[in-house]
């Protein structure tokens, strides 16, 4: 009854089910509203997240070639370093926002 292509056609076919579903459920999520939202926050937090590690590195790039210029002959430190560097003053020195 079946031959050897049929087999071959019933193979490609499941995958493509599965894309289909799949398209056809992201389709279904995106038009429950809260569900689309929720989507949308998530991608804006992915957005900030990347946006701040990408400014946090290039305001590293000072903080490292004033240290290798001071403490150069010391200790040299690299680009994750000045940013941890900032992190760690931004913590202990951060000021203090007084709300009177």
């Amino acid at each position: 009854m079946f031959t050897e292509n049929d087999s071959e056609i019933l193979k490609i076919s499941k995958p493509l089910k599965k894309i289909n579903i799949n398209l056809v459920l992201m389709a279904f999520l995106k038009d429950i509203p809260i569900l689309k939202r929720l989507i949308d926050t998530g991608y804006t937090i992915l957005l900030v997240i990347i946006l701040s590690a990408i400014v946090g590195l290039i305001l590293a790039f000072p903080v490292k070639l004033l240290w290798n210029f001071v403490f150069g002959s010391l200790y040299k430190i690299n680009w994750f370093q000045a940013w941890a560097l900032n992190v760690l003053s931004s913590i202990l020195l951060g000021h203090k926002v007084s709300s009177k």
